[in-house]
């Protein structure tokens, strides 16, 4: 018996839309609407990132143990929506500091929750979850559009106009959302439900959660060569995140037409997304990964490059297309590990290395190297500089990649 597969859809596309009202713009609110530096801006987004390091290794003990996934996740939703409430009312660095770490103790579970209650209510599936997820892209690319031909119809760039930024907007949007979510995902029926009426037919008791084995796991060595590939990505595409947006503007991009510029790079992702489990089973997860890197490559050497439009676009269109093919490969592969009773806690603990570990050194370091590469006289930034430091971890990373090994329990490479 399995949930149906619009409902899930659905799930991933409420989740997106949350994330994507505040992702692509985070770092241009900081830098403009607050007038933070690039280290603090790279340390917010870098400390929060921590929370992704403490928070999934507490959820892994909580998660189908003392409250089912689909709870847990309404929970935090909730949780997410007040913090990020307050988080846009700030203006200085301390309280916008310890807010957003507080928010991101509460966000950084979701993804692999998100993940864990796909796998669980759709087992077959596997191969085909990038189906359920392509929903995720749709509804990034839904809030972005709806900002800034929706909300904002009609109306020049704000700073063209001399009003305000309208980007704490988004934040409220966001927060909005996510109470929304959390009433969802009350409707999503508990695990248990669904594991018992198969228990009858299969199984005389369904599995429990274990922690240790979860652990044991992740520990395996061909789980920890895949997390450290994944890291390694996760690194080098915060210095996306941090400076897209910044960037944008300083080739001379509006406020309104950043969003939807970035959402580009997930219109692509949807066909990536119906094509995956096709390339999986052709080619196997490590040339679709290697696939996926050489596509960051490309992304960041043309950012650098940057002498035209069309080949800045070009990086944009790349960035859904590397997305699927690295990050959403490695979470179906890393499933390829998991037993029933696991799945949560691996999914918790792999988030661990890549969200925590990999995005908070990417973050701070993206940070740390617009600072590096801006002129003191003028505030602007070398973005050829900038852009360089990924791309050349990029492509160290294709090296190493490219003499690793993935396969599962089930033998897929």
């Amino acid at each position: 018996m399995r949930y149906p597969k619009t409902r899930l859809s659905l799930l991933m596309f409420i989740q997106f839309f949350i994330w994507g009202a505040t992702g692509p713009i985070l770092s241009l609110y900081l830098r403009d609407c607050l007038g933070f530096s690039g280290a603090q801006v790279g340390l917010v987004l870098g400390l929060s990132a921590l929370s992704a390091v403490f928070a999934p290794a507490f959820m892994s003990l909580v998660a189908d143990r003392l409250i089912s996934s689909e709870r847990l996740l309404c929970l935090l939703n909730a949780v997410g929506g007040v913090c990020m409430l307050v988080f846009s009312r700030q203006t200085e660095w301390y309280p916008t500091l310890a807010v957003y770490i507080i928010y991101q103790i509460a966000v950084s579970p979701m993804s692999p929750l998100l993940n864990a209650i796909t796998f669980h209510h759709s087992p077959v599936e596997r191969e085909k979850f990038g189906n359920i997820r392509v929903w995720g892209t749709v509804g990034w690319i839904a809030v972005a559009w709806f900002f800034s031909f929706g909300l904002l119809r009609g109306g020049a760039a704000t700073e063209a106009a001399g009003g305000a930024s309208k980007l704490p907007l988004l934040l409220d949007i966001s927060a909005v959302t996510s109470f929304i979510m959390a009433a969802y995902c009350l409707t999503i029926p508990k695990r248990n439900k669904i594991v018992s009426i198969q228990s009858e037919q299969k199984h005389p008791r369904a599995p429990r959660p274990s922690t240790r084995s979860a652990l044991k796991t992740v520990l395996r060595p061909q789980v920890l060569a895949l997390a450290a590939a994944t890291a390694a990505i996760t690194f080098v595409d915060k210095f996306y995140n941090v400076g897209t947006a910044p960037f944008l503007r300083s080739v001379g991009l509006s406020e309104r037409a950043i969003m939807p510029a970035m959402s580009l790079g997930q219109v692509p992702e949807i066909a990536a997304m119906g094509i995956l489990g096709y390339l999986l089973v052709r080619f196997g997860a490590k040339k679709v990964i290697l696939l996926g890197v050489a596509m960051e490559i490309f992304r960041f050497a043309a950012c650098a490059i940057g002498v035209s439009m069309p080949l800045i676009y070009a990086s944009l269109c790349v960035h859904g297309l590397a997305y699927t093919f690295t990050m959403i490969t490695a979470v179906i592969r890393l499933d390829g590990f998991c037993d029933a009773k696991e799945r949560s806690g691996v999914h918790q603990l792999f988030n661990v290395a890549t969200a925590g570990v990999g995005g908070f050194l990417g973050s701070y370091a993206a940070g740390l190297t617009a600072d590096v590469f801006t002129d003191d006289a003028t505030g602007a930034v070398n973005y050829v500089g900038y852009w360089g430091v990924p791309l050349a971890i990029s492509v160290l990373t294709f090296v190493v990649l490219a003499r690793g090994t993935f396969k599962s329990k089930t033998g897929v490479r």
